[in-house]
């Protein structure tokens, strides 16, 4: 039986490319690449798309907080954007597959023979 990962990380994905032939370190590079791709998208305010959903740049109010720097105090701001994961029906059925609901069987009354 076929243990499932715990987590898709970028070891489980560079095993599966060395099962496809390819070198640890070609596979690194490779993941590498489209890691730095997928950000650069994103620093773009661009989505990037996967079977399962697509990830997106989403832009949330800048909450100010007080610093102390220098005996000043100072208004810092959060980052102004964040990434968000969003997935569809297709996706949700892709990365939660429900279980098929199983039959109840009853227990059946025992069956006794009777001499007549």
């Amino acid at each position: 039986m076929k243990q499932k990962p715990r987590s898709i990380g970028r070891g489980f994905l560079v095993r599966k490319l060395r099962e496809h032939g390819m070198s640890r370190r070609g596979a690194v590079l490779v993941l590498n690449g489209i890691f730095k791709e997928m950000r650069a998208a994103l620093a773009r305010g661009e989505e990037v798309e996967f079977p399962f959903g697509k990830l997106e740049r989403v832009a949330h109010k800048h909450r100010q907080q007080e610093g102390h720097f220098l005996d000043k105090v100072r208004m810092i701001y959060k980052k102004p954007f964040t990434v968000a994961h969003a997935t569809d029906e297709a996706g949700e059925k892709l990365l939660k597959p429900k279980p098929e609901p199983r039959k109840l069987v009853w227990p059946r009354r025992p069956v006794f023979k009777t001499d007549q």
